[in-house]
């Protein structure tokens, strides 16, 4: 390829835009990425914090109420997708 590019190549300027955009997705899957461990996906209390709109200490006390179940590893506390899908399934009331 003999042709030299500059600041205001077309070209260049899609391909730094397409960049961000990756870059931009890239940080969104490493956000919400969750690894599985035996085929079970689980989250932190900062995520399902973030995801049920509510604070650490409200999933706190609903440890301490037994309203929801969680494993705690080395003082980290882990929440399983699927006990999180029953919980929310538990306390759903629909409109009337």
């Amino acid at each position: 390829m003999d042709k030299i590019l500059d600041s205001n190549d077309k070209d260049l300027a899609l391909f730094y835009q397409d960049s961000l955009t990756i870059l931009e997705i890239v940080a969104l899957l490493n956000k919400e990425y969750r690894p599985s461990l035996s085929g079970k996906r689980f989250y932190t209390d900062t995520q399902l914090a973030d995801k049920l709109n509510v604070t650490k200490r409200t999933l706190q006390e609903y440890r301490d109420s037994g309203l929801i179940s969680f494993y705690r590893l080395d003082g980290k506390i882990l929440y399983s997708e699927d006990d999180i899908d029953d919980f929310l399934k538990s306390t759903y009331r629909p409109k009337f």
